[in-house]
């Protein structure tokens, strides 16, 4: 639109058009841009979208580091204070009176919170209503700081005088002193305490600063961001960041962690690369009919070199096989191919262009219906199918797998099933877990043996997940003992990873479960949030990501149900 405004610019400056054209001219400009503005908003583009909305260029992304549960719970929790204003040369005095007379006046730690502040940089309602009276008495007038000047009577002779010395403002500077937690001394009692010594009993300064407590509200606990120290220094008190997360990783761990992540070294695979590895992963998958578009990538980093270790799609909705023996691996080969066709003879004829927009158009309108029978049953879309094809259940049993076969002392996963007497069916418990490659994608890493041997299952392992885990899948990551997780798209209803319940500064309302990090855990790993950089609002979420909350086709021809497990003793 600015080039078209740019050109007919140029174009009204070389040649003489009517005026009456001029104006007919603008305003069908304006109803292009007022369509234009439309046509984005429904597509969910930005209005200033130029590339990216004619060639579907990626929006860029950022880590968004998860709150832990502890960080939503009680990262903003408050008490009440008492505060007093006092001159500042009687600080010290009046804080000694303090430490001495009021018990227990340090039992709650506040020290993330100034114990002294000038007036400047408090918050208007803790300053409230100040005295005129004092500020009468202690702002000098205007004609007490003019320069002095000599007064001549129409009859007086000329003397030589000397200038008076100029004013000074002698007023000494205020502070404003944070006592202590107002649960901790009554007010009557600080009252009759704060009257027994100066400024505020007899001296020359106890006009000029009468007793006046005020309780305020203060955060309880420390920050854990700057951003979230100078917002509680605007909102309460001034407030100190001092580096340090009481309610989960250390902020210098999780910054050499984004270090790691978004800015690798060479040859090491990329934040952005992993996920689409995973992403791509999920659509083969999902492609083949087997599960829905989800998608994990394990990734081992030693020495600061990193291996991709397994990568699976999710595969609910894949049947097991049936007593007569129905595999559906065999019977998807040429499902998929659209460009080619069988003829009546058995030979390959290529599809009319025609054809090829009419396949795409039923195509649309099959993931539009599946959508919207989605949105539907959303609520038990998680439950539904073979739970145990998760795409994160799939690759951890990837790995687990691999970590058997590197083993230095090589052992069978079932090696103790014959000492407690136990028997097992290879094939149902390889088909019901489905840990073993289904494409040619999840083989091409499943079948490197680059994992180090002798580990514990994914021990401080990357994973890389196209949608937050469900409830299961998180504790499967927890039992794992995987170090970092960053997944693409927050899942509000099903996700077990973000420890929202009110809408805040990283996201939307979630379950609540936090399971990355809780002190209940006898683990806990470090989550990242992949979200879109710059797009989301306090507590908003995209209208990109919002569509990837609920895409959970129907998994009724998953022939999977109680009595799957009656055979599997694993």
């Amino acid at each position: 639109m600015e080039q078209v405004r740019s050109f007919t610019a140029k174009v009204f400056a070389h040649f003489p058009f009517p005026p009456l054209l001029r104006h007919v001219f603008h305003f069908q400009l304006h109803l292009l841009a007022a369509f234009n503005r439309a046509r984005h908003a429904i597509m969910g583009l930005p209005i200033d979208s130029k590339a990216a909305s004619l060639s579907g260029e990626a929006r860029k992304r950022q880590m968004l580091h998860l709150k832990t549960k502890e960080e939503c719970r009680l990262g903003n929790e408050t008490i009440q204070v008492w505060t007093v204003e006092l001159p500042s040369k009687h600080a010290e005095g009046i804080l000694k009176v303090i430490k001495d007379n009021v018990e227990h006046q340090d039992a709650i730690d506040l020290q993330h919170l100034r114990r002294f502040a000038k007036p400047k940089y408090l918050p208007q309602h803790v300053l409230g209503r100040r005295d005129l009276v004092k500020e009468m008495y202690l702002v000098p007038q205007a004609w007490e700081a003019s320069a002095p000047t000599v007064m001549q009577m129409p009859d007086a002779t000329w003397e030589w005088s000397t200038a008076s010395k100029m004013r000074t403002n002698n007023r000494p500077p205020t502070l404003y002193l944070m006592v202590c937690p107002s649960e901790t001394i009554s007010l009557r009692d600080l009252h009759d305490l704060m009257l027994q010594h100066p400024p505020f009993c007899s001296s020359p300064d106890s006009w000029a600063y009468p007793l006046e407590i005020k309780e305020i509200t203060v955060p309880r606990l420390a920050p854990t961001s700057p951003d979230q120290a100078k917002n509680w220094s605007d909102m309460y008190w001034p407030t100190f960041y001092r580096k340090t997360n009481p309610f989960g990783a250390h902020p210098t761990t999780i910054e050499k962690a984004e270090t790691d992540l978004q800015t690798p070294l060479e040859d090491n695979i990329s934040v952005e690369q992993a996920l689409e590895l995973a992403d791509y992963a999920g659509s083969l998958t999902e492609k083949e009919g087997f599960g829905i578009c989800t998608g994990c990538a394990i990734v081992e980093r030693v020495d600061d070199k990193t291996e991709i270790i397994a990568v699976a799609g999710d595969a609910r909705r894949k049947p097991l096989p049936s007593e007569i023996g129905v595999d559906a691996l065999n019977d998807n080969d040429d499902a998929n191919d659209t460009s080619i066709t069988d003829s009546q003879d058995g030979t390959n004829v290529p599809i009319s262009a025609n054809e090829r927009t009419k396949a795409r158009r039923e195509k649309r309108k099959k993931k539009k219906a599946a959508e919207k029978a989605a949105n539907e049953a959303e609520t038990s879309g998680c439950t539904s199918g073979n739970v145990m094809s998760h795409a994160v259940m799939r690759a951890i049993g990837m790995v687990g797998r691999k970590r058997l076969r590197v083993a230095s002392q090589p052992i069978s996963a079932e090696s103790n099933f014959a000492a407690a007497g136990l028997e097992h069916n290879e094939e149902a418990r390889d088909a019901f877990f489905l840990d073993l490659p289904v494409n040619p994608l999840e083989q091409q890493y499943f079948e490197k043996d680059n994992l180090k041997p002798d580990g514990y299952l994914c021990l401080k392992l990357e994973i890389f997940l196209t949608h937050e885990p469900c409830m299961m899948c998180s504790m499967a990551l927890v039992h794992s003992r995987v170090g970092r997780v960053i997944f693409k798209h927050r899942m509000p209803k099903t996700g077990g990873l973000t420890a929202e319940t009110v809408s805040n500064d990283t996201g939307p309302v979630g379950l609540g479960y936090g399971l990355c990090w809780r002190k209940e855990l006898n683990w806990q790993f470090t989550c990242w949030e992949y979200n879109a950089a710059g797009k989301r609002a306090a507590g908003d979420g995209t209208a990109d990501d919002n569509k990837h909350l609920n895409l959970l086709p129907s998994c009724d021809n998953a022939n999977v149900g109680k009595l799957s497990f009656n055979s599997i003793h694993v």
